[in-house]
């Protein structure tokens, strides 16, 4: 019985920390114990854990070998006789491992499709956006072209007299030129102008184009053009802000 308890100290010594202190300050030493077995079991789950080395009971304290309980809760365990250290670490479980990487790879996978989603939904975006710009912008001209050919047909002939009205720009600028030949019409250009009808021709351009609700808001520039020698004749402005207009000659 005293060489049992002998080698199950012994053992327990080893395999545990609790009868030898680590502590580099700790006193080191011989210590005669008296251990009491009573076929003690540890129970883990519902189901015995086996050992070598019997648990036992020394003033009260029950101790069980560290490596079987190490067992039980996957921890490897590690002594060094040189240093009287016990080293205990975490055993890899292949399971779970195997786990971690197909859950990486389905995360990846996830998150390669939310990649490749948002990408379609930006491209969709951007595509609606171009639409939306260019449907825009083909509107603006077309309703441009409406207005220019409404001009041309209200003032074409105005005071029997050859015009040409051309527009280009947008719904915040727009740039007229009204043409004459003067070649043919210098005489009569000079008398409408001497009555400042000239001048309400152009104004009543620049109204005509304020009323159209595509372009209330555009500032416009423009210049009435000798078509025979290309000369600017007048240039003129109008402010769709306070709906004022200047003329330069």
């Amino acid at each position: 019985m005293f060489k049992k308890q002998y080698l199950a100290i012994a053992s327990a010594l080893i395999l545990t920390t609790t009868l030898i202190p680590t502590s580099s300050q700790a006193a080191t030493g011989t210590k005669n114990l008296q251990a009491k077995y009573n076929n003690i079991k540890v129970i883990y789950n519902g189901a015995a854990v086996p050992t070598t080395i019997e648990p036992f009971i020394v003033n009260g304290t029950t101790y069980i070998p560290l490596r079987m309980m190490a067992g039980v809760f996957n921890k490897d365990v590690a002594w060094d006789g040189a240093k009287y250290t016990i080293t205990v670490k975490d055993m890899p479980n292949s399971q779970h491992a195997n786990e971690l990487a197909a859950r990486d790879a389905q995360i990846r996978s996830l998150q390669n499709t939310i990649d490749s989603l948002n990408k379609e939904i930006y491209d969709l975006k951007n595509n609606k956006k171009n639409n939306s710009s260019s449907n825009k912008k083909d509107d603006i001209q077309d309703a441009l072209d409406d207005l220019e050919d409404d001009l041309n047909s209200d003032y074409d002939d105005y005071k029997d007299l050859k015009w040409s009205i051309s527009l280009k720009g947008d719904e915040d600028d727009i740039d007229v030129k009204i043409k004459i030949n003067l070649d043919k019409y210098q005489d009569e250009f000079d008398d409408l102008d001497d009555d400042g009808d000239v001048e309400a021709l152009v104004e009543d351009i620049i109204k005509d184009i304020w009323d159209d609700k595509d372009f209330e808001d555009a500032d416009i520039k423009g210049e009435i053009i000798d078509s025979d020698s290309d000369d600017t004749i007048y240039e003129f402005e109008g402010d769709a802000s306070d709906e004022d207009i200047n003329f330069d000659v």
